[in-house]
């Protein structure tokens, strides 16, 4: 009697992780940055990303060309989706040419749950950000570069500044920073750029001293002028002022505080070059460590027997 089919697996947030996959996505990033050997999957994945992007493409077109994957970067511009095309049929049309996986950037938030719910072909599905939904790949990369820079999260103090409301990095951060147990996960920024309700341990901080005093981590966000109208944007300077990260800030944090941006940054409006470039800073190392999260992400997500846990 033949078993049922399983349903394809994806990654499309952070609380449909296990705890046990938690744990091994961000320890497996840290061996692969630690030299140790990459699988080798034969597996086909398109890279479908209907917004810019610097960072997470071409970390995850680097991550699937070290697995020795086979990777096709589509942008939006030179996709049918200017003709008309429906995100489905161009994943239902992708599956039908034997694609494994699509690594999808979409403008709309929820974008990639309502696609893995549609889908009738078996092509696994990895959210690289939507909206102000989600972007699970960016916070496992930051968990992962704070562990292997020594900073423990469990009882830690972690503040998250800036435009928390579109963010999807800090809507991600946030579920992933919970379940690693930290003390408080501090928010600071406008208040009308918060969230209606938080959950336990989420606290809104009105001013960026409050939020980032006694912090061990601490988070800076770029303003997501895309998200809003454009007679609302604030004037950089103004808010580098009131809300920007500055070396006065970091004397008052942890003494080994460290502190993380998802990029891309605006130098002189969410954080000085002081900061951004300082002995504190982990912000490149976010960036390398991201290719190998990414890397770890396509191992779990296409099943590496020799390197996924038994069981």
């Amino acid at each position: 009697m033949a078993l049922p089919e399983q349903p394809p697996r994806h990654l499309l947030d952070i609380q449909s992780l296990s705890d046990d996959d938690l744990t091994w996505l961000i320890a497996r990033a840290q061996a692969l940055a630690a030299g140790q050997t990459p699988s080798k999957i034969d597996r086909t994945v398109v890279n479908l990303f209907f917004e810019p992007s610097t960072r997470t493409r071409v970390s995850f077109e680097l991550a699937a060309l070290r697995l020795n994957m086979r990777v096709i970067s589509v942008e939006r511009e030179r996709s049918s989706s200017t003709k008309g095309e429906s995100l489905e049929d161009t994943a239902a049309n992708l599956a039908a040419m034997g694609v494994d996986g699509l690594i999808i950037r979409h403008p709309e938030t929820g974008r990639c749950h309502s696609l893995a719910g549609e889908l009738a072909s078996p092509v696994q599905l990895l959210n690289a950000g939507d909206g102000s939904g989600h972007h699970p790949s960016q916070a496992l990369l930051d968990v992962a570069t704070l562990a292997s820079a020594g900073i423990a999260l469990e009882g830690a103090q972690v503040a998250i500044v800036g435009d928390i409301v579109r963010s999807r990095v800090a809507s991600s951060d946030i579920s992933a920073f919970l379940r690693c147990n930290v003390a408080e996960i501090r928010l600071s920024g406008p208040e009308s750029w918060m969230p209606e309700s938080l959950p336990s341990r989420v606290s809104y901080y009105p001013t960026i001293v409050d939020a980032v005093e006694g912090a061990d981590v601490i988070i800076m966000l770029r303003i997501q002028r895309e998200r809003m109208e454009q007679g609302v944007w604030p004037d950089g300077d103004d808010y580098h002022h009131q809300w920007g990260l500055r070396t006065e800030h970091l004397k008052i944090a942890s003494p080994g505080c460290r502190v993380l941006h998802p990029g891309p940054i605006n130098r002189g409006v969410e954080i000085s070059n002081e900061v951004a470039d300082g002995e504190r800073s982990l912000i490149l190392q976010q960036v390398r460590m991201g290719v190998f999260m990414r890397m770890a992400i396509m191992e779990w997500l296409f099943g590496a027997d020799e390197v996924l846990p038994r069981g």
